[in-house]
């Protein structure tokens, strides 16, 4: 599964920006597509218990990892897009998928937005947000962020629903 573009976020810092970013509060549905190795997961953990988390993951080895490492979590073995129409809409969401994905994620999470997501996008090629979305900080993921280290630059975008949003995703440029 080479082609999953399997490198997990590792850097402690961007982890502990994320989830100040998202302020996930117990009792809120936590969802995480592309949950991998569980390392953005488990900084969630420390804010909501395990049973507010769910873990959506198509590699079934990392899949069958999350469920042993989150035991009370939901951990799905699927595609993204079959959760996300099953999945009753999330509080908050992170987006951990390869960059080929990330427009469709976005444009389905238009659709049904979170109170807060942050999603990975490739630095040098950021998708364009659709209306309805408002992108209000970001982070720079370099290579080295990841475990293994990543072939480019990526940002971590914090979105949020914005009314009679343009699809600027320069909106609101605060960075971290």
């Amino acid at each position: 599964m080479a082609d999953l573009e399997q490198h997990f976020l590792t850097d402690p810092e961007a982890l502990a920006w994320i989830v100040a970013e998202l302020g996930p509060r117990p009792g809120e549905r936590v969802v995480e597509l592309g949950a991998g190795a569980g390392t953005i997961a488990q900084a969630l953990s420390r804010e909501v218990g395990p049973a507010d988390l769910t873990l959506v993951e198509l590699d079934p080895r990392l899949a069958a990892g999350l469920r042993e490492r989150f035991g009370a979590a939901r951990v799905l073995a699927e595609d993204w897009r079959q959760a996300w129409r099953r999945l009753p809409p999330p509080d908050v969401l992170v987006v951990s998928l390869p960059k080929a994905l990330v427009p469709k994620v976005l444009a389905a999470v238009a659709e049904r937005p979170p109170r807060v997501a942050v999603v990975a996008v490739a630095a040098d090629d950021p998708p364009r947000l659709p209306r309805g979305l408002l992108r209000t900080a970001t982070r720079p993921l370099p290579p080295a962020s990841f475990t293994p280290p990543q072939p480019f630059d990526a940002v971590a975008w914090v979105v949020r629903a914005a009314d009679g949003g343009d699809g600027d995703s320069r909106a609101i440029p605060r960075r971290a």
